[in-house]
């Protein structure tokens, strides 16, 4: 089928036929037509993946936090994320006079933007520990970019900068 051999002027040259190609046009068509609607859900799932990764890396950055200075204590404040923002720069803050081991417990370059949108990935402070709002649900929280445009340089903390959560 694949050895078809045309003569011409005594050089032989090996070719496929038009029925030949047809057929595997059609067979990548129809593999095309499978693996596509496979890849549909592979950016959503790997943004799920992330949010899942930083809600874990800031409940670990709580947790050293606590052993190490204090815990944290802030109620539920489910109409802004002022309480989400506040503790994310506290785990952000470094004493340069009194140092606490391990701080920053996060990257000062980190800039947290509050959301509201319900097509957001969101990160919301429950009273305890952080949580995610997944695309579809109602709340306000720290909006999780996948831009990287919410990082720049450390975060200039005031002189007189007080942590929360005592």
């Amino acid at each position: 089928m694949f050895n078809k051999k045309c003569s011409f002027s005594g050089n032989q040259i090996r070719a496929f036929s038009i029925v030949e190609l047809i057929i595997v046009v059609a067979m990548l068509s129809i593999i095309t037509s499978i693996a596509i609607p496979q890849l549909g859900g592979v950016l959503s799932n790997s943004k799920e993946i992330v949010v899942k990764d930083f809600v874990e890396s800031l409940n670990k950055a709580i947790k050293k936090h606590s052993q190490l200075n204090y815990e944290i204590e802030i109620s539920r404040d489910d109409s802004m994320a002022g309480e989400e923002v506040s503790i994310i720069r506290t785990l952000q803050w470094r004493d340069d006079n009194t140092p606490a081991p391990g701080a920053p417990f996060l990257k000062p370059n980190w800039h947290p933007v509050v959301s509201s949108a319900v097509s957001n990935y969101r990160l919301q402070w429950n009273g305890n520990v952080f949580v995610a709002i997944w695309p579809g649900e109602a709340g306000v929280g720290v909006w999780v970019k996948f831009d990287g445009s919410d990082y720049g340089l450390n975060y200039e903390f005031p002189k007189n900068y007080v942590p929360v959560g005592r």
